[in-house]
């Protein structure tokens, strides 16, 4: 008999939202030292997606909300031909929201955002790279920092934690509309697709920086993007919109979660620039914002906004396009009208010991949308720190702006490379 399970309060947000410029689909990848052996991954996969039925899964429509089931054909891996991120066809894909890639000495897991978040996607790829190192015959070794692929899934991580800490209050705060912040604009790529460009670095070093200049790793990126935005885009005086980066949280911090299912809330941190800010400024403010905007009272209002808005739609028994037509409202007035650029940090990935000799470092590919045509992706594996730009459009001031920042600041290595994609020949 096979198991149907409801979309998670957020995931119900990427189904309506998803279209042509927005594919909802984010990457997380490993580089192995070794390149892939596709014969090998393709044995690890069959074994460890039995491991996560959340992502065994398809999609089956109904008239008032869309529903998952068990997905029991094979999810094949396949050779990288394209952009990252690109749509996910499950027509193409025996009926999954997910796919397993491979090039040269990466390994890539691509997924639709209504299953999971970046935290869920990490834990799902560090048990396929265990179980694939252990079909290697590599000397690895199960601890607390994977999920072993032999067993039992817990109820617990496929739970709605959203719905878990919601409290219902009587009045629930109305949400202000939020200000309108600066739209980075350019020329899309033609035909579409997505460029990345990684900047790799010692971790180390940079969080030593960032604390010595009273920040934390996250503050400074983020103050050196606001100031690299400002410097390529609004030096001239012609915008006075505040720019505005949103950075997605784990609430699993502040809410204890297992789940592998969405759990994440959006802190936009920002501030109007002019030649005189300086980034201390900027760092001081960001510091501020995201003291005050991730504790805990402030994410439970809106873990309580969040699910009571859903809860409103679904007790209408309206069809479920309108439903969709009101939470892409919600989505264009209340998330890509109030951000500049997304800044997704997974952090510091920890694996076991036994599998480090045979991983380099990590990759983050955050899909652009047509708001926010850059979007940037970090984490750090072995002390190797990641930042990953991927962008829709042409124009590359902001990135190289940002890089030439950091390096100045830092003083720091920065070793800068791109797949390529739709640049000229």
């Amino acid at each position: 008999m096979e198991r149907w399970y409801k979309i998670d309060n957020t995931g119900k947000i990427f189904h309506a939202v998803s279209n042509a410029s927005n594919s909802s689909v984010y990457r997380v990848a490993m580089i192995m030292e070794e390149p892939v052996e596709p014969s090998t991954l393709q044995k690890a996969l069959d074994k460890v997606i039995k491991r996560f039925p959340m992502l065994a899964v398809k999609v089956r429509k109904g008239f008032f909300w869309d529903f998952m089931e068990d997905n029991d054909e094979q999810l094949f891996i396949q050779k990288e031909t394209t952009y990252p991120c690109s749509p996910i066809n499950p027509k193409d894909n025996s009926g999954y929201l997910i796919r397993v890639l491979y090039f040269q000495h990466r390994i890539s897991v691509e997924i639709y955002h209504s299953l999971t978040d970046g935290a869920g996607a990490i834990e799902f790829l560090k048990s396929l790279i265990f179980q694939y190192l252990h079909h290697q015959g590599k000397a690895v070794t199960a601890d607390d920092h994977v999920l072993y692929p032999d067993d039992v899934p817990s109820k617990y991580e496929s739970e709605d934690s959203f719905e878990k800490y919601f409290q219902k209050t009587s009045q629930p705060k109305p949400r202000e509309k939020a200000e309108t912040a600066f739209q980075i604009k350019g020329t899309s790529f033609d035909p579409p697709g997505i460029n990345v460009i990684h900047g790799v670095m010692q971790a180390s070093e940079v969080n030593q920086f960032a604390k010595q200049i009273g920040g934390s790793t996250t503050e400074f990126i983020t103050a050196v993007l606001i100031h690299a935005i400002y410097a390529e885009t609004m030096k001239y005086g012609l915008y006075n919109e505040s720019i505005m980066i949103a950075l997605p949280a784990d609430l699993r911090h502040r809410f204890p979660s297992v789940t592998l299912r969405n759990f994440f809330s959006v802190i936009n941190v920002g501030m109007p620039v002019n030649d005189e800010t300086t980034l201390q400024d900027i760092m001081k403010t960001i510091s501020e914002q995201l003291n005050k905007k991730t504790e805990k009272g402030m994410l439970q209002t809106k873990i309580n906004r969040h699910v009571q808005f859903q809860k409103k739609l679904a007790a209408k028994l309206v069809p479920i396009f309108l439903k969709h037509h009101a939470m892409r409202y919600g989505f264009h007035h209340f998330g890509e009208m109030s951000k500049t650029m997304t800044l997704s940090n997974l952090g510091n990935i920890q694996i076991p010991e036994s599998m480090r000799p045979f991983t380099k470092r990590m990759e983050i590919v955050f899909y652009p949308t047509k708001n926010s045509p850059i979007n940037c992706g970090i984490c750090s594996l072995n002390d190797r720190l990641t930042i990953t730009f991927a962008r829709s459009i042409m124009e590359t001031e902001i990135i190289k702006s940002f890089f030439n920042q950091l390096t100045r600041l830092t003083g720091l290595d920065i070793e800068v490379y791109s797949n390529d994609w739709g640049e000229a020949k």
